[in-house]
């Protein structure tokens, strides 16, 4: 057998439970996660999600974001069904935000005001999804809660350990995360394209996070790991897939806006080294799918960027076997269906004409002028606010 022939051998056998090409099924499986969502975690008194099928109460607030991004997803495919879902889902979420304290955020849990358990990644989350939220129905509701939630983020930078921003707005573990950095800029670099007077502010603000985190938490190998303790300095090992998976994000968002190739450059080098999260016997990721998907997220975006096959193989292999498992077993969890919910609706619209062409504008550095008669917000103009 020749070298060639075998190294394709081992491709083949390596994709394992990847499908042939089935037009619809994608989304036809995404609708069934969501229904099943909707009927088994829905709380119609508080327009929130339960935590799982025996813990009865309001979910936290990092993984009602999760399940926010799946409902954006829907809304693109369906916005008869799922926009007033949606809608109804976002003022429900005014639970979590507290307006009492000096820079208003998003508690772990519903709140009554002038509480101090914000965790800065969790509101990094809800950043990107309600900026999603806006590119898909432009709803200046949501431009503007990203915008006020970005502040309370970025108030959570200081200069202790050379910069980075903590994980908790007390310090909590005494930590500066991966998990609170990269999603970070992500969100500057997302906000930057509504935001003309403060896009350069935005753009200097992600560069700078992403390099603190690159300094202080990049392995030889490209991926990242956990945290840093701030008071001794200590690197706690042990690497994540939705670590990696923002910060290449972020790597991307850096060179769509200055064009360096050594971003892509990044970007690419986390991509391939994140088949070390792969199971070597299916090549699904190892992790559990609450932060797999992330990383599944990530593989669709670098794909668009670059076009590189392994990367459209990878996330295909991984949806496959999430939608596998949940139809042999659906989780108890919220979390994990609406992990698994997302990333079909993003396999569906990479089938969809309507779907690419989504993800081709939101991807744009720039937004485009809008056509006449679409509704601009006051706020979608540049304010030339001082960022903290």
């Amino acid at each position: 057998m020749s070298k060639v022939l075998s190294a394709a051998v081992l491709v083949l056998g390596f994709a394992g439970p990847t499908r042939a090409a089935n037009p619809g099924q994608y989304e036809q499986h995404a609708r069934e996660v969501t229904e099943h969502i909707q009927k088994a975690f829905f709380d119609p008194q508080t327009g929130v999600y339960f935590r799982s099928a025996t813990e009865r109460r309001p979910d936290y607030v990092w993984l009602q974001s999760v399940m926010f991004s799946n409902l954006v997803a829907a809304a693109r495919a369906d916005p008869a069904t799922y926009g007033p879902l949606l809608q109804k889902y976002f003022k429900a979420l005014d639970a979590y935000w507290d307006p009492k304290v000096k820079i208003p955020g998003y508690e772990a849990a519903p709140t009554r005001g002038n509480g101090n358990d914000k965790y800065y990644d969790d509101n990094e989350w809800l950043v990107i999804t309600f900026l999603e939220a806006y590119e898909t129905d432009r709803d200046p509701s949501y431009l503007t809660r990203a915008d006020e939630t970005l502040k309370f983020v970025l108030s959570g930078w200081d200069e202790e350990s050379g910069g980075g921003i903590w994980w908790h707005q007390l310090h909590k573990d005494g930590t500066k995360n991966a998990c609170a950095n990269g999603p970070a800029a992500v969100g500057c670099l997302r906000l930057a394209k509504f935001r003309a007077g403060d896009a350069g502010a935005l753009v200097d603000r992600a560069r700078r996070i992403v390099a603190w985190t690159v300094d202080a938490l990049q392995a030889e190998d490209g991926l990242f790991d956990d945290r840093k303790v701030v008071a001794t300095g200590e690197v706690k090992r042990g690497k994540l897939t939705y670590n990696s998976a923002l910060m290449l994000r972020a790597f991307l968002g850096l060179y769509r806006t200055t064009g360096k190739p050594e971003y892509l450059d990044q970007a690419q080098r986390i991509g391939k080294a994140a088949d070390w999260f792969l199971d070597e016997k299916t090549g699904v990721y190892r992790d559990a799918v609450r932060y797999a998907h992330f990383m599944v997220e990530a593989d669709l975006e670098l794909y668009r960027t670059t076009k590189e096959e392994y990367l459209m193989q990878r996330a295909k292999r991984n949806v496959d076997a999430f939608y596998d498992r949940w139809k042999a077993k659906p989780p108890a969890d919220l979390i994990s269906n609406a992990a698994i919910g997302r990333v079909l609706w993003l396999m569906a619209e990479t089938e969809t004409d309507a779907g690419r062409a989504f993800w081709q504008r939101a991807d744009q550095v720039r937004e485009s002028r809008p056509e006449a008669g679409t509704p601009r917000a006051e706020s979608d103009r540049g304010t030339g606010r001082q960022l903290p």
